[in-house]
């Protein structure tokens, strides 16, 4: 039986999984300092630092974030060039481009970016420019991750990268696809509202942590979840509602301050 606990007082949100009433893992989020990692700008690149292979890049936050060459290249191994250019043919200062943080800002350093981005849903993840299929390491039985990457391969479309996570074991082609299908109208808004918008700016803001808890965490044996803040009930509620369709059969429940998630099966 697995449980997920989220508590919430003024300036903290936690969250617990228990397995079998043991503790699983468990999570933090303060208020005053809420996550950026996951998170989409348009921004415009301040410095090139040849000598370093990095560019520092203006996305709004009060520091400038820090872009390896690494993470500037294209996201498919195959199709990065054999001889590694200096990053200074790639960024000029007042380029504009879009970036995601795969680095919270720490101390003095801000946060760390890449243009590789990945945009993770309910049951896979999507990079919408990394052209290959990945399957999670937790899924052992090898018929079924032939399965699934036959499915990824199926719908995914030129170019697309797509990584099957574990909860995605023995899952429809239909539930795949509805997650991708989501995960693409997320992209296409990226793109439209960041054509349009000026440098810096925020173009997407990834979940907080009760609906990454959800997303993440809960699968078809979890039985409860347990919410003691309305605020944080309201966008658990929002999330299962939003979500519900992908579970198998699912539904969702609410009794004064509990919720939980029940399966047909």
């Amino acid at each position: 039986m697995k449980r997920l606990l989220i508590h919430t007082s003024r300036n903290v949100t936690q969250a617990a999984v228990l397995e079998d009433g043991k503790l699983a893992e468990f999570s933090v989020e303060r208020s005053e300092g809420t996550s950026v990692v996951g998170n989409i700008y348009k921004g415009r690149v301040v410095n090139v630092l040849p000598g370093m292979q990095a560019a520092f890049v203006d996305i709004g936050l009060q520091r400038n974030a820090f872009l390896y060459i690494d993470d500037a290249l294209h996201p498919h191994l195959d199709k990065q060039p054999k001889v590694k250019p200096s990053i200074a043919e790639l960024l000029k200062p007042g380029t504009e481009l879009f970036v995601q943080v795969m680095k919270e800002p720490l101390g003095g350093k801000g946060a760390r970016v890449t243009t590789h981005f990945s945009l993770p849903g309910r049951w896979l993840v999507y990079m919408p420019e990394a052209d290959y299929v990945g399957i999670s390491k937790k899924i052992e039985n090898e018929a079924e991750r032939s399965r699934l990457k036959s499915l990824a391969e199926e719908i995914r479309g030129d170019g697309e990268g797509v990584i099957l996570r574990t909860n995605a074991e023995g899952e429809s082609r239909e539930a795949l696809e509805d997650d991708l299908n989501a995960l693409r109208r997320i992209w296409l808004n990226v793109q439209r509202t960041g054509q349009t918008g000026a440098a810096p700016s925020e173009l997407h803001r990834d979940f907080g942590l009760v609906q990454r808890m959800i997303r993440d965490v809960t699968t078809v044996d979890t039985e409860e979840l347990i919410v003691d803040d309305r605020g944080s009930l309201r966008d658990a509620v929002a999330y299962l509602h939003q979500t519900a369709r992908l579970w198998r059969g699912g539904s969702v429940c609410i009794a004064k301050r509990r919720l939980c998630s029940r399966n047909s099966e």
